[in-house]
């Protein structure tokens, strides 16, 4: 077989490998359609709920962006690359799967049925807590239960998936520079771009008699940023009492939708050793990250109606009204990972590399990685 065939072979196999990842992320996606219904809840009692729910997501995909960096210590030499595609998958903890409903200090809700623990996004694929939205009902002046919802279940599993395309590029004085990228991809109503840029630079040139360790020691810093949105459908509830002024407008609620943006920075320590096939590393370090949801869009909520007269049989003063609100949510989680220790491996068949990296921290993260790679 040639090598340009390989390398054909090869680029079909990354290509398959990207749009498995991307359908994953799809996937995983997919858990916070339902989320969409929290927003009944109105402003302040939603974005409580949301933080909650999204927290795993928040803390692991942050976790996710500050690994697979490196598959070794030594950086690569001038005009050496390395060319991967790798899928880190960040551990949620078991406190993080699931949270008590009752012990958030809400505005308007009330915990009306189901079980007091509500699952997060990436808790058990198990019926969450049934939520009761009250207000004061003009007529009694009594607090009275508007409309309810349901807590969204979890993925099902506790693995919070994130595939990244990497080239690495060796340059002088024993540094290589690394390049994440992938231009905005789409599928259905879901939406990803990624930028990232590391460098690594070796110390052994810096270390009286470094040149006769026998190890690499390096320094490596790494900084990505991905970007996201997915649509959300939340549409007016319907009753014979409730009155919805919008009904001529339905495309009011059509731009409703989740912006995701994260970004990630890390620092490492790393020591290694290569040998003719196999490169392995450790080292230390610490990382920070940043992950933001906002909800741009119009979104019905349903209140009592100030204008309500039972008497009056007329639509406008029916008992409940659909109201909006706009751009409802704005969540941020910063890393709940800092200090962490790393491990990892490199194994070279001809110019394919396989690589694996384990981060030890609050949400330990596993990476494995495929590609194209000559030193």
């Amino acid at each position: 077989m040639t090598t340009l065939l390989r390398i054909k072979k090869l680029t079909l196999f990354l290509t398959s490998f990207i749009l498995i990842s991307l359908t994953g992320m799809n996937s995983a996606k997919a858990q916070f359609d339902g989320s969409g219904d929290i927003l009944l809840s109105g402003v302040n009692d939603a974005n409580l709920l949301l933080k909650e729910y999204l927290r795993p997501f928040g803390n692991g995909f942050g976790a996710d962006l500050n690994s697979g960096w490196v598959n070794s210590a030594r950086p690569y030499r001038t005009l050496g690359f390395d060319l991967r595609v790798s899928v880190a998958g960040a551990y949620v903890p078991v406190g993080d799967r699931s949270f008590l409903v009752d012990n958030l200090d809400f505005e308007n809700l009330q915990r009306v049925d189901g079980p007091a623990e509500s699952q997060t996004s990436f808790g058990d694929n198990v019926p969450g807590s049934v939520m009761g939205v009250f207000a004061n009902n003009p007529i009694s002046n009594f607090p009275q239960e508007v409309t309810r919802f349901t807590m969204p279940q979890g993925s099902g599993y506790p693995y919070v998936p994130a595939p990244m395309l990497q080239l690495t590029v060796g340059a002088i004085k024993d540094t290589d520079v690394s390049l994440r990228y992938s231009p905005t991809v789409t599928m259905d109503d879901f939406s990803v771009s990624l930028f990232g840029v590391g460098v690594k630079h070796g110390l052994n040139q810096w270390l009286p008699g470094g040149a006769l360790l026998p190890v690499d020691l390096s320094v490596q810093v790494g900084y990505t940023k991905l970007s996201s949105n997915f649509g959300l459908e939340l549409r007016p509830e319907e009753g014979e009492d409730i009155y919805n002024p919008f009904s001529g407008t339905p495309s009011l609620w059509d731009d409703q939708k989740i912006d995701f943006e994260a970004t990630g920075f890390t620092g490492n320590l790393l020591v290694g050793k290569n040998f003719p096939m196999l490169a392995v590393f450790g080292g230390v370090g610490f990382q920070t990250s940043k992950v933001s949801f906002l909800s741009p869009g119009s979104y019905p909520i349903t209140g009592f109606n100030p204008d309500f007269d039972f008497m009056d049989q007329s639509e406008e003063t029916r008992q409940r009204i659909i109201e909006q609100i706009d751009d409802p949510i704005d969540v941020s989680f910063n890393a709940e990972n800092t200090v962490h220790a790393l491990a990892g491996f490199r194994v070279r068949l001809g110019f394919v590399a396989l690589s694996g990296s384990y981060t030890l921290s609050n949400y330990p993260v596993y990476n494995l990685g495929v590609g194209i790679s000559f030193r």
